[in-house]
């Protein structure tokens, strides 16, 4: 028997480049089919690039670059709407090309509400054969501004997989709570967080990984108490370590409409760690409340005062949520799961059998 063609896939990421093997990516490690994948970057081009990313908040370079490869592949998957919906523009102007795009869409298309911006998407998304989301209250945007994409859209879970927890479920009994915080402002509402560790006694030691230091300008000038630390930059290794050993993990994200800090909520379950977080549209399908963790309205420092307060309070209930948080992550968000529904959802769109398992 003839084998089966192998998805040529064009992959664009909306980062310049990488040193893993495409076909490893979470998206595509599990498909059946095995994929031949080529990943083709953002362009690194210094004052260019920051304009595209920082202003435009688009790229246009490598959309337009990708246009003279996509004839080439059976399908193209934008990382990102960053990327996917300048290419899809592209494609509604070049109308004789049939190249099928699948777009993984963080960020809602921008969050446009109006005016020339909102025209613009929608002209642009018409193109667009297929959406991939990773937080279900995005479908609320998509309702409002695109019914037209109300058959061409799914909501995945992220997934992760390969980590495999090393201590005991209560390594980190005694140990400081964790937050994870390479971020900034953007991505992190540190004055909500500071306010709130800064009523909780000395004897409770909270680290921010990731950060050698916390400029007063992205925590609106709140004092850091003296039992906040920050801690650079580690490795994988060394952060998995220091995760497990926590007695949880807090993400205190600001109050955005877009799909955020679901990997770190991931990670920590990875590794058994309950997590305090804001309830935010990224959050509420990774965080189940009473059972994996705690939520607290964003920007609200009280009440995530009092999550910390609870979960500090009883140990052992605290321990039990995060041995339930693993078993969660192993029953609904490994990277398996993801990408056999990312294989479903390409063979949809270009007219292909699923393969058998």
């Amino acid at each position: 028997m003839r084998a089966a063609k192998r998805p040529k896939i064009l992959f664009l990421a909306n980062w310049p480049r990488t040193t893993r093997e495409p076909e490893r990516f979470a998206f595509f490690a599990h498909w059946r089919s095995r994929p031949l994948v080529r990943f083709f970057g953002t362009f690194a081009l210094g004052p260019v690039t920051r304009f595209e990313k920082q202003t435009l908040r688009f790229y246009l370079l490598q959309p337009l670059a990708a246009l003279f490869l996509a004839p080439f592949y059976d399908a193209v998957v934008a990382f990102s709407s960053q990327s996917g919906l300048p290419f899809a523009l592209l494609l509604r102007l070049c109308f004789w090309m049939r190249t099928r795009l699948i777009v993984f869409d963080v960020e809602s298309f921008g969050r446009a509400e109006r005016g020339v911006k909102l025209a613009l998407t929608r002209f642009a998304a018409r193109r667009i054969d297929w959406v991939v989301y990773a937080a279900s209250g995005q479908a609320a945007y998509y309702d409002r501004h695109f019914p037209f994409l109300a058959a061409r859209r799914s909501f995945v879970p992220i997934g992760i997989g390969g980590y495999e927890k090393r201590q005991p479920d209560d390594a980190g009994r005694d140990g400081p709570v964790v937050v994870p915080g390479k971020h900034g402002a953007a991505f992190r509402d540190w004055a909500t967080f500071l306010r709130a560790a800064a009523t909780i006694g000395d004897a409770v030691e909270f680290v921010i990984v990731g950060r050698d230091e916390l400029p007063a300008a992205e925590r609106d000038g709140v004092p850091i108490p003296p039992n906040v630390r920050l801690l650079p930059y580690v490795p994988l290794d060394r952060l998995q370590e220091i995760l497990e050993t926590a007695r949880f993990v807090v993400l205190p994200l600001p109050d955005r409409a877009q799909s955020l800090g679901q990997l770190t909520i991931l990670f920590a379950m990875a590794m058994g760690r309950a997590v305090v977080a804001a309830r935010t549209v990224g959050v509420r399908d990774y965080l189940r409340e009473g059972e994996t963790g705690l939520g607290y309205r964003p920007g609200d420092a009280a009440e995530l005062a009092d999550c910390l307060r609870r979960m500090l309070a009883d140990p052992d209930r605290t321990i039990a949520w995060g041995r339930r948080a693993r078993e969660l992550y192993r029953e609904e968000f490994g990277d398996e799961r993801m990408g056999r529904r990312w294989e479903e959802i390409y063979c949809r769109v270009v007219g292909r059998t699923p393969p058998a398992d």
